[in-house]
């Protein structure tokens, strides 16, 4: 009903707070309650409202909020299954990354796959371990005057050096640049999964009081109509 010929006549006016909503009873004022679609023509409402009488300006003002709490309620539930569609991307997103991930590790025999820093460290230490081994000897060489102790340390030294420098900057800590920036982005996903859900529980509670409001309105409204009738 578009127009209402009395202006304060409460069953006119309840029926273009109905339509307004899109609605042709009051009964289907309670169904759809976890719909994800609910909306209305506020300016309808205001017409209502500004039309109704004193005394049954009340039972219009809880209509409105009855459209106000479904409209708002079904923002959540979409809101709800939109993060939720966001926490399916980012998980998927961080086990493809820790897969990634997995592939930089460096295998080292019989002792299974090891993490890049701790390859790096392990590779120095193997280079140190070795060259204090030469100093010993190149030390040996020296005490016993047989010579050659300086060319042994420029050698070997030079070698074991050479090599450990080598396999560590040159292979080594390519694999934990990757990885640190890897672990950045498992980091990123992690807050960013944390922050969705966190959105979800919050609207959850808001859809959940939103429901309970609703049914306090609906309620309210049919006792009103029993007072009506």
């Amino acid at each position: 009903m578009e127009n209402v010929s009395k202006p304060h006549d409460f069953y006119a006016l309840r029926e273009l707070m109905l339509s307004a909503a899109y609605l042709n009873d009051m009964d289907e004022l309670a169904l759809d309650a976890e719909a994800k679609h609910f909306s209305y023509n506020s300016k309808k409402v205001k017409e209502v409202l500004e039309s109704a009488s004193e005394e049954d300006k009340e039972y219009f003002k809880k209509f409105a909020g009855l459209y106000a709490d479904k409209k708002r309620m079904a923002d959540c539930r979409r809101e709800i299954e939109s993060l939720r569609q966001d926490c399916n991307r980012i998980e998927t997103a961080m086990r493809l990354t820790e897969d990634t991930r997995r592939d930089y590790y460096i295998k080292a025999g019989r002792h299974g796959k090891w993490h890049p820093t701790a390859y790096f460290i392990f590779g120095w230490c193997n280079t140190a371990l070795f060259i204090i081994v030469e100093l010993i000897i190149a030390a040996v060489l020296a005490a016993s005057g047989t010579g050659g102790a300086f060319a042994f340390m420029a050698v070997f030294g030079g070698l074991t050096l050479l090599i450990g420098a080598g396999v560590n900057l040159g292979y080594v800590f390519p694999r934990m640049k990757i990885m640190k920036e890897i672990d950045t982005y498992i980091e990123e996903y992690k807050t960013e999964l944390s922050l969705a859900e966190e959105k979800i529980k919050e609207r959850e509670a808001e859809a959940e009081e939103l429901s309970d409001d609703i049914r306090r309105y609906i309620r309210d409204l049919e006792i009103d109509r029993q007072y009506v009738k």
